[in-house]
Formats: structure tokens, sequence, C-alpha cells
């Protein structure tokens, strides 16, 4: 795979870089969220509903014993007439407080139980969550440095330049659709050019053809 990458526009950097701030902070604010409730719930249970039912059953058992103690007294002692009242009320008042703390222990052991179901949830979710905590706490800063490094480094590319006015980038661009310069043919020496137009030179007689014909016939 490569390690380059094609960059059409800094701005793209940019605008990417806004984005993957927007969702760390929005992530971050999930994360928190979803923690700061599952904390409330579990102090809701375990502190709030524990105690709550655990004082509950308390008060419905000293119910329970007064309403037993009265009928008691109600079967034990008889009335003005020398008779044997029948408890009924006493005895409904005794099964009512039996029924309450009955509720109150079932609530109680519903709350010790769901509290264990709670804890072993929130360990799952958090081992679920640990890869995306992370990666937002440590991966996303680090991205958004290598973002800034980038952007900075290709902004300083672009606007390099030397004395005189040289401009690498526009100097590389302009080169790319200039055309090739036409090269010259240098002669070799001593070879005759002939011109356009021109008579080729007569040649001088030589030493023997003048005497020949400055014989007389």
């Amino acid at each position: 795979m490569s390690n380059t990458a094609r960059v059409d526009s800094i701005d793209a950097l940019k605008t990417f870089r806004v984005a993957l701030i927007k969702f760390a902070e929005e992530a971050n604010a999930a994360l928190a969220g979803a923690e700061s409730e599952m904390q409330r719930m579990i102090g809701w249970l375990e502190r709030d509903q524990l105690s709550y039912w655990q004082a509950q059953k308390r008060k419905r058992q000293e119910a329970l014993g007064r309403a037993q103690e009265a009928l008691r007294m109600k079967k034990l002692f008889p009335d003005a007439s020398g008779r044997v009242p029948t408890p009924v009320e006493e005895e409904k008042a005794v099964r009512r407080c039996r029924a309450a703390v009955e509720e109150a222990e079932q609530k109680l052991a519903s709350v010790k139980k769901y509290s264990r179901v709670l804890q072993r949830e929130v360990m799952n979710y958090k081992g679920g969550v640990q890869r995306l905590s992370s990666w937002v706490a440590s991966d996303v800063p680090v991205a958004i440095s290598r973002l800034d490094r980038m952007a900075a480094m290709l902004e300083q590319y672009v606007a390099l330049e030397v004395p005189g006015g040289y401009s690498p980038v526009r100097e590389a661009s302009a080169a790319a659709f200039e055309a090739p310069p036409v090269e010259s043919v240098a002669r070799p020496p001593g070879e005759a050019v002939e011109e356009r137009g021109a008579e080729p030179e007569s040649e001088s007689p030589t030493p023997a053809a003048q005497a020949e014909g400055e014989r007389p016939s």
C-alpha cells in the first residue's frame, strides 16, 4: 500500500479537521452522558432503593408484631360480658401486615438481584465502548495534529518563492505546457553551402591549358 496521498484542496483538509473535532466532542459528550446515567442508576438502585426497602421491612415487621400482639390479647381476655370476642379485625390486620412484610422482602430481594444484573451490564457496556473511547481520547488528537502539519506544509509549499520572483510551482506548471525549443544544427567545418539562385564559380585554367592555348596554329 502506498504511503502517499493526492491532495487537490488544502481547504478539504481543514474542513475534515473541523468535522473530526466536532465528532470527537459529540462522541465524548455521548460517552460521558452514558457513564453519568449508569452511575445515577446504580446509585439509585444500590443506595436509595436498598436503604428504602430495608427501612420499609423494619417498619412493616414492627407493625406486624403489634398486630400479632393485639390479636393475642384479643384472644386471651374476655369482654365485659365474659365472652371471648372473635378477633376478626385483628386477624385482618395481621394478614395485611404480613403481606406488607412479604412485599418488602420481595422488593429487597429484587433490588439486590437487579443490582448485580446492572453491574454486569455496565461492565459489558464499558468493555464494548473501550475501543471507541480509547480511539477518541488518543487517536483523534494525533490525527488532528497530523492534519495541522499537513495543511501547514502544503501552504508553505504553495507559497514557496525564491528571490527574483521564481516560483517552483508556477515554473514547473509553465514548463509542463511550454513548447520544446527548436535545436539549431551546426554545419561541419569546410562544408560548402549552396545558396539558392547563385551560379557555381568557373574553374581557373591550369598552366598547361594556358600554354596550349597560346601555341600558334
